[in-house]
């Protein structure tokens, strides 16, 4: 039921990394893989919160629950009303969990009693649910519904622990390995820029629910964010391996970032990195002191074509730093690839691609390694969340046509009945990743499966677009008077009212005509995967 299955110390904690390193069984791995985070009781609570040393052997244990997270019963009636229900069997479940960890009480009544207070404050220790199998079902499923679980510490103050990586967390993750620090119960960012910071903090209130503290320097030319939650701290050491305390040895990219599921985050990280090591005053630069993470960092850079030049520098004995330049002519698909955040560097970044960017990039044709063998485009390279619009119908009918209810389809092919309902009645549109789970449960390939059900158009949020499924005449006519720009814009060769009206007509899309660009995401996605612009 935890990661550490021993009791460690703080900076050997097991860590996705490392489990994805040390992982024999295939199963278990590709679980890590698919949902690195569903198993918030091993991320959140660790074996050494189930001993306590002290001074009197006497006292061993006896605050123990307070060193655990708590969870508000008010967020989670329908936990308070089964806990009230077996308030008995979780008692005697609690004494059993916590034999000669916790209290050393064998009586069983004084656990109920336990219970009982905790149930008039509203919040009990996260812990004391995991024995009883009913009670931890009810709470996983909402929390895992949710994508996040919302606890608090023994005083009361309330942290959200997102259960799902977002681009957004993912770029913190980087800011952190960048310009954080981790101690035992806090977060700590610092950068010159106040804007910055501010957004940081912003970032913090919407995924964990807290707000930190800003804080000037002392020499007033830098700005700090402290941020309180031991659970936040948890899990940033347990997604990016980011120690407590001295943390250059050991950074290194995220392991997950590098499996297909998350690879489109990927440059989420790197952008959090560069919004907190990076310059582009007069060139692209980044620094850093850890060898290491340099290298995962070229890494990267030759996996998206991306040329790079790197020096080793003393700052002072002992201590070297890693200097990589990105020259002149990969600056823009630097951009592309990582981005930028960060409020003053953004302009830095723009103004430097402008000046080496004169011309607009032109088309060269279609990108021929990306086809299928039949000819189609092979549409699985595009990211995962991109989602199919106007195929409810088709699922549930040939579900039926396989003569399997909706409980048993959802169970094998590992998504939730919720989630495959809201599919089959058009609620909600289903992903890439969902569709090639689907269509892999009943042995069929992507392509031929879209062209026979006439399925063209594709949307991510606001972005919808509709799509060929193989290279046409006119489809490479109309692509020519476009080209891709960085996040996400598509850029106009020409604004020409017959011109924009052709592209508009042939992708089913709308065109703002008083400026050279337009933003969708899909369909820059696809231009970026299929087509060749220099």
């Amino acid at each position: 039921m935890l990661w550490d299955k021993q009791q460690l110390s703080t900076n050997h904690w097991q860590t996705l990394n490392g489990l994805l390193t040390e992982c024999e069984k295939q199963l278990e791995r590709e679980q890590l893989i698919t949902k690195p985070l569903t198993n918030f009781y091993g991320i959140l609570i660790r074996k050494q919160d189930f001993s306590k040393s002290g001074n009197n052997p006497n006292q061993k244990g006896v605050r123990i629950l307070t060193r655990m997270p708590f969870l508000s019963l008010t967020t989670h009636p329908l936990v308070k009303n089964l806990l009230q229900e077996r308030n008995w069997l979780v008692a005697e479940a609690a004494r059993n969990y916590f034999y000669q960890s916790a209290l050393h009480d064998h009586s069983i009544k004084s656990w109920k009693r336990r219970i009982d207070r905790y149930l008039e404050r509203g919040a009990i220790p996260l812990p004391m649910l995991r024995g009883d199998e009913d009670l931890w079902q009810q709470l996983t499923e909402q929390v895992l519904k949710e994508q996040h679980i919302t606890i608090q510490a023994a005083k009361g103050e309330q942290s959200r622990i997102p259960l799902v990586l977002s681009e957004k967390l993912v770029y913190l993750l980087g800011t952190i390995d960048g310009d954080g620090h981790l101690s035992k119960h806090q977060v700590h960012i610092v950068d010159y820029s106040k804007k910055q910071i501010e957004q940081l903090q912003g970032f913090f209130q919407e995924l964990f629910g807290v707000t930190g503290d800003i804080r000037e320097g002392n020499d007033g030319n830098y700005y700090i964010l402290l941020v309180n939650g031991k659970w936040i701290v948890r899990l940033v050491n347990f997604i990016t391996g980011h120690p407590l305390g001295r943390k250059y040895d050991s950074l290194q990219e995220p392991l997950i970032l590098r499996e297909k599921s998350w690879e489109h985050l990927r440059g989420a990280y790197w952008r959090g990195l560069f919004d907190a090591d990076a310059s582009y005053k007069k060139a692209a630069v980044f620094t850093s002191i850890s060898n290491k993470l340099t290298i995962d960092l070229h890494n990267f850079l030759k996996d998206c074509d991306i040329n790079y030049t790197s020096n080793e520098i003393v700052i002072d004995k002992g201590n070297n730093a890693y200097v990589s330049f990105i020259p002149s002519g990969f600056r823009k698909k630097l951009s592309e690839h990582i981005g930028c955040w960060h409020v003053d560097k953004k302009k830095q970044l723009q103004l430097l691609i402008k000046k080496e960017q004169s011309r607009f990039k032109t088309f060269q044709g279609v990108n021929e390694k990306n086809l299928t063998n039949q000819g189609y485009f092979d549409f699985s390279l595009l990211p995962r969340d991109i989602s199919i619009v106007k195929i409810g119908e088709i699922i549930r009918k040939k579900r039926k046509e396989a003569g399997l209810s909706r409980k048993n389809l959802a169970q094998q092919i590992d998504i939730s009945y919720n989630n495959l309902s809201t599919y089959e009645i058009n609620r909600a549109n289903p992903n890439l990743t969902f569709l090639l789970r689907y269509l892999d449960f009943f042995n069929e390939s992507l392509m031929p499966f879209l062209e026979r059900k006439s399925l063209h158009y594709f949307q991510i949020k606001n972005s919808k677009v509709k799509l060929c499924l193989k290279p046409t005449k006119e489809l490479l006519s109309t692509i020519a008077n476009l080209y891709p720009l960085s996040n996400y814009y598509v850029g106009l060769k020409t604004v020409k009212t017959g011109i924009i009206n052709t592209i508009e007509r042939f992708f089913d899309i709308s065109v703002d005509t008083f400026t050279n660009r337009f933003s969708n995401s899909v369909l820059y996605h696809f231009l970026t995967t299929f087509f060749i612009f220099n």
